[in-house]
Order: structure tokens, then C-alpha cells, then sequence
């Protein structure tokens, strides 16, 4: 007896300040905390306050060129300490799959997972244990700047081959094989 698998659709929104609330902070053109008072160029310069970036060990800021690929989301991953950063760069946008974040969950509840389209020049600074997958390119291939933490970074490099992972700040997953269903982003 042949069994249907089942696939979890999810349609792409534009990423909103009010949208990602749940997920984390959305980086665009707007100053974030606003009022920091530094006394040089006043009435040129509107400064913000620090955001709430939190990692482990030392912080690293690097760049990442995506190009389009399936709409199949295999990975799901959250950090419990980092709070990583993804904005785009150019004239392209970015998708990305973010998941609720839940204090003590294993495996992401597919019925709280949203994707959602950033503009160029967007971004989003994710909140700890916040399930998502790497952004996709929207069409055009895309650059993003990431600040990560040099713990997560070397975990995921030290990978030999895509499996799931414990370790360095990184929780991934396999959705099919902890799910049952597959994760489809409809682009």
C-alpha cells in the first residue's frame, strides 16, 4: 500500500517590521532605536542605539553570493545564544524561511512556519531559537552580509556532508526525516 506524502506549501509575503515581530528585527531603511546622542554632525546624523546582537566568542561578519535553487526547504536550524544578522546587498531581493522560535522544541512545527520576501537593502536580525533555513535568491542570484559568531561558523564548516547537527550553537534538522512531510516554499 503506497502511501501520499505530504507537502506543506508556504506562500511568500513581503517581510514587514509588524510581520517579523515574531522572528526578529527587520533591518530596512529606517533607524533602529533612534536618539543616541553623539554630539558630532548634529542635524546631519540621526543616530540609534545599539541593537541586542548576542553571540558566543567572538562575532564574524562575512558575505554570502545565493543563487537560485529549488523551493524545497531540506534544513531547518535555529542557534540558541546567536541572534544572527542577514541583509541583502545590490539591487535584489532575498527569500527567507523562518520558523516560531519554542524554548524547548526538537523539531519545528511546520504550521508556524512563514516565508517572507526582503526587499534590497533589507534584512533581519533573527531572535535566539528562531527555526530557519539559509535565504534564497528571489529570481537573481543575491549577495547577503551576515554577522555571525565564529562558533557557528566553524561548525558549519567542519561539516564533511549535510546532516543534521548539535553542536557549535547550531541545531539543524533534516524536516523530512523529523517531520514526515516536506517543506515547499511557493516562489
Amino acid at each position: 500500500m503506497a502511501t501520499s506524502l505530504t507537502t506543506v506549501q508556504i506562500p511568500v509575503q513581503e517581510a514587514t517590521a509588524q510581520r517579523l515581530q515574531p522572528y526578529g528585527v527587520l533591518l530596512d531603511g529606517q533607524v533602529q532605536r533612534p536618539g543616541l546622542s553623539i554630539p558630532f554632525y548634529q542635524g546631519s546624523v540621526e543616530e540609534g542605539d545599539n541593537l541586542d546582537f548576542v553571540c558566543r566568542g567572538r562575532p564574524v561578519i562575512r558575505t554570502a553570493r545565493i543563487s537560485k535553487r529549488s523551493p524545497d526547504v531540506d534544513w531547518l536550524e535555529f542557534h540558541r545564544v546567536l541572534t544572527q544578522v542577514f541583509i541583502g546587498l545590490g539591487g535584489h531581493s532575498f527569500v527567507m524561511v523562518l520558523g516560531r522560535p519554542s524554548p524547548e522544541a526538537t523539531v519545528p512545527d511546520l504550521d508556524q512556519v512563514e516565508a517572507f520576501r526582503f526587499r534590497p537593502g533589507h534584512g533581519v536580525m533573527l531572535h535566539q531559537r528562531v527555526w530557519h533555513d539559509f535565504p534564497m535568491a528571489d529570481g537573481e542570484p543575491v549577495t547577503v552580509f551576515t554577522i555571525n559568531s565564529e562558533e557557528v561558523v566553524a561548525a558549519l564548516a567542519s561539516q564533511a556532508l549535510p546532516a543534521e547537527m548539535d553542536r557549535g550553537d547550531v541545531y539543524k534538522v533534516a524536516v523530512l526525516s523529523r517531520t514526515g512531510k516536506k517543506l515547499k516554499v511557493l516562489m
